[in-house]
């Protein structure tokens, strides 16, 4: 998800506990939001990014030090500041939860594993959780004067965001049950959600030198706006295919590909994307070679 809608979802989630654990609240709100401070790594550069982001601050390591020094200061008699942690790792649970629903993957289990992980469900920016987690902010602010009224406003928004996450799985499950009928093998395909229809996956089906693109209604099973696209990586140079762009993201995406090539009289150019995310026509990861004729680069715009 995110950091808007992370915020949005632990102000509206903490909202009922303001007044009779303000700790815990202001804990809860930070904690939907302290993980994603991973991307000032971007100041490193973009390799630096993508390496980081989604990785120490949304691992069971740093939220076991979170929890571990709650326990400390419960003991030596800090109930304040331990009420505050306790809040701080719920919202880091709630964070990292819903960030697992997304696509790019989440390393949560370090230092136990650096594999990242991403269940698909959910794409990241999602209109559903955002108007849904606004409308109840609201109604929230305006009818529920009261300290149970808001508690209880809390607890039916966090049930009720539980039952779209739990519903939206079942679509993707449903969705994937659908493309993998096919006979493909599971790797080769992709679903990805999309933003404004929680019934709308984007489907990528890469069969080598070829790869076939789609939308899907996750309901009907109807496929539409299929589309073609060659996979130009045999035969690209070792420049490309060794660069550190190429690696950090064929490390992140096995569908990251070579899929456009324009030769000129003083060498060529070859674009290379992501195939799986075209929510917005993003163009996010894609990078754009210049090669000379020896094969030698000559420029790179890495768009990340």
């Amino acid at each position: 998800m995110d950091i808007v809608t992370h915020a949005l979802i632990g102000s509206v989630a903490a909202a009922g506990a303001l007044e009779s654990h303000p700790a815990f609240a202001v804990g809860l709100v930070a904690g939907n939001v302290v993980p994603d401070l991973d991307a000032f790594s971007r100041v490193a550069g973009k390799q630096a990014f993508l390496r980081f982001h989604q990785t120490y601050t949304h691992s069971v390591g740093a939220m076991g030090l979170v929890a571990g020094s709650a326990l400390v200061l419960m003991v030596v008699g800090q109930p304040v500041w331990a009420e505050l942690a306790f809040g701080l790792v719920t919202g880091m649970l709630m964070h990292v939860g819903l960030d697992l629903t997304n696509s790019y993957g989440v390393r949560c289990l370090w230092p136990f594993s650096s594999k990242r992980f991403a269940l698909d469900w959910i794409f990241f920016i999602d209109a559903v959780i955002l108007a849904y987690t606004l409308l109840a902010g609201v109604l929230i602010a305006l009818f529920m004067s009261n300290e149970v009224g808001r508690a209880g406003g809390s607890i039916a928004y966090v049930v009720g965001l539980v039952c779209i996450v739990l519903v939206r799985a079942w679509l993707a499950k449903r969705a994937r049950a659908k493309v993998c009928s096919s006979g493909l093998p599971a790797e080769s395909i992709s679903i990805i959600p999309t933003t404004w229809s929680p019934r709308k996956f984007l489907v990528c089906r890469d069969q080598g030198d070829r790869a076939w693109l789609s939308t899907l209604d996750g309901i009907s099973g109807i496929e539409t706006e299929d589309q073609s696209v060659s996979i130009l990586d045999v035969g690209l140079s070792g420049k490309v295919t060794q660069s550190r762009e190429w690696t950090t993201m064929r490390q992140l995406s096995s569908f990251f590909h070579a899929v456009k090539q324009e030769e000129a009289s003083d060498g060529r150019e070859v674009e290379c994307r992501d195939l799986r995310i075209r929510n917005f026509n993003t163009r996010f990861g894609t990078l754009t070679v210049r090669l000379d004729e020896f094969d030698e680069v000559v420029s790179k715009k890495w768009e990340v």
